[in-house]
């Protein structure tokens, strides 16, 4: 079947679904959410005037939204992607607690292991035979970004991700359910656009149609930026480090929060480059297709001089 449309932001499904149905799955449970708001803004009034505390809020909008989407970020790639769920006991017990389970499921990671296995230091994926008819290989065989991209399905996703920490922060800051709905729709949506802009193409692969997903062209004019060559140099160090430190994406900020971040110096005395990825650029679009297509070009070209030279030897014979 196909693997699961997720590369590095995609939500632990099951929890978070279960966890925004108990914060949205009730009549009740939005009650309490305006409660919540309503107090907050009692609270922030007590001690601000209100056109004080309306500009506070719109001015904590952004950076509020981009920590909570670091945070989310963070958790998804390093606990459900890279499967540290299963290695984290505290963690598995918090899920027993919440479900009711009495033991916590293996997370597999939706091919974003596969995905690590694939990729070569200078970003740029296998194209070995080796490779490619390998059991890691066919996991993202009908994957058309093999785990790279932010498709719709992953952007629902990762929408519902949101809600069980956005909703509780938001409401005590007295936003009222309309203008957390937005603020989080809009969180999620510029972070699908960087993520498509970014992801995909620094791996090689094709542009994202707005039929697939947000489209990747959307912000590709920000590739040649210093915000966007960060953003590159960080992610090559998590994948050259085996994906062990360096888990924000696009938002960077937990790594430096909870001592995951590696600079550039320090990871660039353990890469592996392969010859000549020294010239590769940062964002190759098309460039694995168009690996493969050679190397399909290069298989024909030999088969067709071998063909030739067995018709010359039986006419010579």
């Amino acid at each position: 079947g196909t693997v699961p449309h997720i590369t590095h932001s995609l939500a632990m499904n099951s929890m978070t679904t279960m966890n925004t149905t108990r914060v949205f799955g009730s009549t009740k449970a939005l009650k309490a959410t305006r409660t919540t708001t309503k107090r907050a803004q009692v609270a922030t009034r007590a001690f601000l005037d209100p056109a004080t505390a309306d500009a506070a809020r719109v001015v904590l909008a952004a950076p509020t939204m981009y920590a909570l989407v670091s945070i989310n970020e963070y958790i998804t790639h390093r606990y459900y992607q890279h499967a540290e769920f299963n290695k984290n006991e505290t963690l598995k017990k918090v899920w027993c607690f919440f479900t009711g389970a009495k033991e916590a499921p293996k997370i597999g990671g939706g091919g974003h292991i596969e995905h690590h296995a694939e990729t070569l230091d200078d970003m740029s994926l296998k194209t070995d035979d080796a490779w490619l008819n390998s059991k890691p290989a066919a996991v993202l065989k009908d994957n058309t970004y093999r785990g790279t991209a932010f498709e719709y399905d992953v952007t629902g996703l990762m929408t519902l991700q949101m809600m069980p920490t956005c909703v509780p922060v938001l409401a005590l800051m007295g936003y009222t359910p309309l203008a957390m709905a937005g603020l989080i729709a809009g969180a999620v949506f510029v972070h699908a656009c960087i993520w498509n802009s970014l992801h995909p193409a620094m791996h090689g692969l094709n542009e994202v149609p707005i039929s697939d997903g947000i489209p990747s062209m959307w912000l590709a004019f920000l590739r040649s930026s210093k915000y966007y060559e960060y953003l590159y140099e960080n992610h090559q160090g998590h994948h050259v480090l085996s994906g062990e430190k360096n888990y924000n994406v696009c938002c960077p900020l937990m790594d430096h929060v909870l001592g995951t971040y590696v600079t550039a110096d320090e990871w660039k005395a353990k890469a592996r480059m392969p010859i000549g990825s020294e010239h590769r650029e940062y964002y190759p679009a098309g460039e694995y297709a168009a690996n493969l297509a050679k190397k399909a070009l290069a298989k024909a070209t030999k088969s067709s001089e071998r063909e030739g030279e067995a018709e010359r030897e039986l006419v010579s014979a």
